[in-house]
C-alpha cells in the first residue's frame, strides 16, 4: 500500500512491551530513493530523546490505525547509539546503529526484512562494512525537502508538496510536486528516476524536465491508491518505459 509521507508524522511506534514515541520525520536514500530511517520523539519515557529506527524493525502498519508495530523491546531502544540529529548522520553513527540492532547495513538489495544475530569466529568472518564516510551525503529529511523549490531544465516551478511512500519496500515511488510557487496549485506525481540533484544549499529540487513538461502532467487529485488510469497517463506523458502502479 502506498501513502503520504506526511500522513507517517505523528503515528505511534508500539514496541513488544511498550510504546516507543512518535515519528517526527523520515529520513531517505536520494540516490536509492528509499526511506532508511524512522525520526522517533521518545517523549516522557527517554525524556524527549529522538532516535533512529530503521524500517527493518517494523512489522506492519495498520491500515486504518495510527500505530506502527515495531520488533523492539524498549530496553533495546534506550540501550541504543546516541546520535546528534541536530548535524548529518555520520557513517560510523550508522554503523554503530545497525550493529547494536543486528540490522543489515542499509545498502541492501531486495525487500527490507529483518536479519537474526549470527554467532562468528572472528572479526574475519563479520560481514564487510561501509566504507566510513564522516557524513552520508545522501541522507535526506523528508521535512526539510517538503517545500523546496522545483528547478526545471529551463527555470523554476512550484515546490515539493509531499512523497508518495510504499510501505511494502519503503521506497519513494514519486514526489509530489505543487506546480505554484506557494500552495494551492496544480499537484502532479514526478517519477524519482527524473530528479537530477536534491540541493541543500540552494533549497531545491532539480529536474530533468521542463516547465511545460511539469505543468502538462496529469493532475493528480491526492486520493490513494493512486489509480492505474492516472499511472498509464503519467508514463505515457513522461514517455517512460513500462511501469508499475
Amino acid at each position: 500500500m502506498r501513502r503520504a509521507a506526511q500522513e507517517l508524522l505523528g503515528y505511534r511506534l508500539q514496541g513488544i512491551d511498550g510504546e516507543l514515541g512518535d515519528v517526527e520525520d523520515l529520513y531517505f536514500d536520494d540516490s536509492k530513493w528509499r526511506i532508511r530511517y524512522f525520526v522517533v520523539n521518545t517523549g516522557s519515557w527517554l525524556s524527549g530523546r529522538r532516535v533512529l529506527l530503521s524500517p527493518l524493525a517494523l512489522t506492519g502498519v495498520p491500515r486504518d490505525d495510527r500505530r506502527i508495530n515495531v520488533a523492539l523491546t524498549t530496553d533495546q531502544v534506550r540501550n541504543s547509539p546516541d546520535i546528534d540529529l541536530h548535524r548529518p548522520v555520520s557513517r560510523q553513527e550508522e554503523i554503530d546503529l545497525h550493529t547494536h540492532y543486528g540490522w543489515m547495513y542499509y545498502g541492501f538489495g531486495g525487500l527490507p526484512m529483518e536479519i537474526p544475530r549470527i554467532a562468528v569466529p572472528d572479526d574475519s568472518a563479520r560481514p564487510p562494512e561501509p566504507p566510513k564516510d564522516p557524513a552520508d551525503r545522501h541522507l535526506r529529511s523528508v521535512k526539510e525537502v517538503t517545500g523546496y523549490r522545483i528547478a526545471a531544465t529551463d527555470g523554476n516551478l512550484g515546490h515539493v508538496e509531499d512523497f508518495v511512500v510504499d510501505h511494502a519496500t519503503w521506497d519513494v515511488a514519486y514526489l509530489v510536486v505543487d506546480t505554484a510557487p506557494l500552495w494551492m496549485g496544480k499537484k502532479v506525481l514526478i517519477f524519482p528516476g527524473l530528479v537530477e540533484d536534491v540541493d541543500w544549499g540552494g533549497r531545491s529540487v532539480a529536474l530533468a524536465l521542463t516547465k511545460d513538461q511539469i505543468d502538462q502532467a496529469p493532475e493528480w487529485d491526492g486520493s490513494f491508491p493512486v489509480e492505474p488510469r492516472y499511472g498509464d497517463k503519467l508514463q505515457a506523458h513522461y514517455d517512460r518505459v513500462s511501469y508499475v502502479v
